[in-house]
């Protein structure tokens, strides 16, 4: 049986200090399948777009309605990862992943989500696409455990364990926003709002699983496939609450809308 396409997709804003290690957690997975790094570099104002240039070699350059698109081939582990940057306006993290996936729709089966100042451990895209394997197509979703980090030391601080329940999923976003998701799932649950919604500056990927969970089964790895990094700028930690509430109740009433028909 052939191994599925996947394509991980970062969306980077601002993350000169940790966008190198994500890259390099991202080129070196021991997928031996197709494997596409897409990285949206959304309007960043720092030197993030010089460090994720670096990584392309001989580039070939296009330009699409949201901005400057390179493309390189034959980097990583086993020397066939194909890499496109795209460097598009400030538009969010889900317009930045929605560019990415439009972009990249065509070549993909599934979409393995990291965000630019985590990394992911060796094995994630191969621990999760046998779970892809083995649901033939029911499977939507697959997670895993992941690590906080602390910044300075490296060391990990805590380990989140949450085996998948939709009920839990109802009551708390406890699918981490480094999931991988099937392409088929994605085009099942757009909206007019995009694969992620762009309305939404937080809870976007929550807002996302849930349509996803009403249509296809979530799975979890039980063993830590992200290294989560905790710092002071990081928005997942820091995020204004009334701003969170806001949107989490706007998940709330999408679900709602959505079973009301």
């Amino acid at each position: 049986m052939s191994l599925p396409s996947v394509t991980i997709l970062i969306a980077n804003y601002n993350d000169e200090n940790y966008i190198d290690r994500c890259i390099e957690s991202a080129v070196n997975q021991d997928f031996p399948g197709p494997l596409t790094l897409c990285i949206v570099d959304d309007g960043s104002e720092d030197g993030s777009w010089d460090i994720i240039t670096s990584y392309l070699k001989n580039p070939k350059e296009d330009k699409i309605e949201e901005g400057i698109v390179l493309t390189s081939k034959n980097i990583g582990r086993f020397g066939r990862t194909n890499i496109i940057a795209i460097k598009s306006k400030n538009g969010g993290p889900s317009s930045a992943r929605n560019v990415g996936i439009n972009y990249t729709l065509e070549d993909t089966d599934i979409y393995a989500i990291l965000d630019s100042d985590d990394e992911m451990y060796e094995n994630k895209i191969s621990s999760c696409t046998n779970l892809f394997a083995r649901g033939e197509g029911m499977i939507g979703v697959v997670y895993g455990d992941y690590d906080t980090i602390n910044t300075e030391t490296g060391k990990i601080i805590r380990e989140f364990k949450e085996p998948y329940s939709r009920r839990r999923l109802v009551q708390e976003c406890i699918v981490h926003s480094g999931a991988l998701i099937l392409k088929d799932a994605l085009q099942h649950v757009l909206e007019d709002t995009g694969y992620y919604d762009e309305t939404m500056r937080t809870c976007e990927d929550y807002d996302l699983w849930m349509r996803i969970s009403e249509k296809y089964i979530i799975a979890h790895v039980p063993k830590s496939l992200t290294k989560v990094r905790v710092t002071g700028d990081n928005s997942s930690f820091i995020v204004n609450q009334e701003v969170w509430q806001k949107n989490w109740m706007r998940v709330m009433e999408k679900m709602q809308q959505r079973a009301n028909g």
